[in-house]
């Protein structure tokens, strides 16, 4: 079986298919921007092997940084109509977004040969999303997805449409018109990321990059400080609030519930039309 770690040592005997016409795209906002300026800080180094062109996107103008150019929104919106405005703003000739939340913080370099495998698997089949994280699971779960890794065919694993998060907003690679597409559906967030549609959804069976989300609503996760002094960042000069010890007890609880009984909930009240598949 051909992996996206053994086509990424392909990639120099041949001339890439994706070449060009890849980017990464931050989605933040001036809302969020403080987030922005501590977590990629570092990007120069975390992006050094990778040759992509890099975006970020907030409401209004403002200067490029970090190595990403900034693009702006039409005006205020929704989370939709922004990342819409941004994916507008791109040059015409990338056609494919590594879109990226703003708390995203890479824990290493991020590898541009593994990018480029996926980025030249994508061309060639004309896949419209691959999410660069594994399917999430619980710990049974896992077990499963591992002899399934085994005996796998393909370099990439299809999702199921009957998959929770369809087309989650983890760490993924859009092609951008189907992104845009689903964008112009109403809706919110949450309901975005349940959305299925026509298009087979792919992710690959180990993770591509290491990253942590490091906000919970807004607010830092009570790890962010630890984390982010493992890259020689800081928090000392944020205004942000940090996430309280009880949305932390939380989490934890949603966290141990998850483990025992992975995404049954969820498939239950699916079963009675409680969530919607739009």
């Amino acid at each position: 079986m051909l992996d996206v770690g053994s086509q990424a040592s392909l990639e120099n005997s041949h001339i890439r298919p994706s070449l060009g016409r890849f980017g990464v795209l931050v989605t933040s906002s001036d809302r969020a921007r403080d987030i922005f300026e501590i977590v990629f800080q570092n990007a120069d180094r975390t992006w050094r092997d990778c040759d992509w062109p890099r975006f970020v996107g907030f409401t209004t103008k403002h200067p490029d940084i970090y190595g990403f150019k900034a693009v702006a929104t039409k005006g205020p919106s929704d989370w939709r109509q922004e990342v819409g405005d941004y994916l507008d703003a791109l040059p015409d000739e990338i056609e494919y977004v590594l879109r990226i939340d703003e708390d995203a913080l890479f824990m290493s370099t991020v590898d541009g040969s593994k990018l480029n495998a996926v980025a030249d698997l994508m061309v060639r089949g004309n896949l419209a999303y691959v999410r660069l994280v594994p399917v999430t699971r619980n710990l049974a779960g896992r077990v499963v997805e591992y002899f399934r890794y085994k005996l796998a065919k393909r370099p990439l694993r299809l999702i199921s449409t009957a998959e929770p998060y369809y087309s989650s907003v983890e760490l993924a690679i859009w092609k951008r018109s189907y992104l845009r597409s689903l964008l112009r559906q109403p809706g919110t967030i949450w309901e975005f990321e349940h959305m299925v549609s026509n298009e087979s959804h792919f992710a690959v069976w180990k993770s591509v990059v290491e990253q942590h989300q490091i906000v919970t609503r807004g607010k830092w996760n009570r790890s962010a400080a630890r984390l982010l002094a493992r890259q020689g960042l800081t928090l000392a000069n944020s205004k942000r609030e940090f996430q309280t010890l009880g949305s932390w007890l939380r989490w934890l609880r949603e966290r141990l519930s998850f483990e025992l009984a992975g995404f049954l909930s969820f498939r239950i009240r699916r079963r009675f039309h409680k969530i919607s598949r739009q």
